[in-house]
């Protein structure tokens, strides 16, 4: 799914990103809620789903790409007057385009930004999801953008152990301000945390703390992916899996490797009275 044609559609998509069309294509409800309060986006439903030839819209990248772009639009194009800090920026602009283009303030914290940077809101600044160099209360809401599924894996070049997901979790409701957002993705049957890895959701949900956080939601993109077709986890994985997978049983992993893999996404509130 690589090369300069994909590069360009992906640089082209990203500067060209309209909140104002996004609001109007996910104004309606493109998902199912489950018995368990779990939101399912299943392909015919979303809005980027072309019925002929059956086809996802959105120009550029993996199946999984695809329902990154429209979970962002789906979750970001409503940032007027709100600070916005985003964990693990990377290169991807497209969060920070939608974020600035609807009326926001976009900050970035990653581990690999300059040292030397200015540590302000309107910058980007060298962190992580467990050391936010920021004051608390400082943001009306915190995204993440393909990177919740590493924030429990060592860091690259460091010998020091992994922070867990309870102390990042804490650290990001510490620079929320009272009643402040959070959006979260992440795949799923490809990478990262072992929990990731199996897609076991109870266990996800568990790192949240409810006396910390209110209102917290899941959303399954593209497990239903008929008709489009099943995403399948490569033997590429397999490797990565064997040294990830401590807590699961070797028949459930084996059982992963015949699904498909899917996007997660989280949102919740920091509790307004915590």
């Amino acid at each position: 799914m690589g090369g300069p044609v994909q590069s360009i559609r992906k640089r082209w998509y990203s500067l060209t990103a309209s909140p104002k069309a996004a609001r109007k294509q996910w104004g309606g409800q493109y998902w199912e809620e489950d018995d368990k309060g779990i939101r399912h986006v299943a392909c015919r439903r979303c809005p980027k789903f072309q019925p002929e030839p059956p086809a996802c819209s959105v120009p550029f990248g993996s199946p999984l790409r695809k329902c990154v772009v429209a979970s962002m639009e789906a979750h970001l194009h409503d940032a007027s007057g709100e600070d916005v800090l985003e964990i693990g920026f990377g290169r991807f602009a497209l969060g920070r385009n939608l974020v600035r283009r609807s009326g926001g303030t976009w900050t970035g914290v990653d581990p690999e930004a300059p040292e030397d940077g200015p540590v302000r809101v309107g910058a980007r600044v060298r962190g992580h999801a467990a050391a936010i160099p920021f004051p608390d209360e400082t943001f009306h809401r915190v995204i993440g953008v393909q990177t919740l599924e590493h924030w429990g894996q060592r860091l690259k070049g460091s010998e020091t152990r992994p922070p867990d997901y309870v102390t990042c979790l804490r650290e990001v409701w510490r620079v929320l301000k009272p009643g402040g957002r959070l959006y979260l993705d992440a795949p799923i049957h490809l990478h990262g945390h072992e929990m990731f890895i199996l897609g076991d959701l109870p266990r996800i949900a568990a790192q949240f703390d409810p006396g910390l956080w209110t209102d917290l939601r899941m959303e399954k993109w593209r497990a239903e992916h008929d008709p489009l077709p099943r995403y399948a986890p490569g033997p590429n994985l397999y490797p990565q899996w064997e040294r990830e997978v401590e807590s699961y049983p070797p028949e459930q992993v084996e059982a992963v490797k015949q699904g498909t893999i899917w996007l997660l996404a989280i949102t919740a509130r920091k509790r307004p009275d915590a």
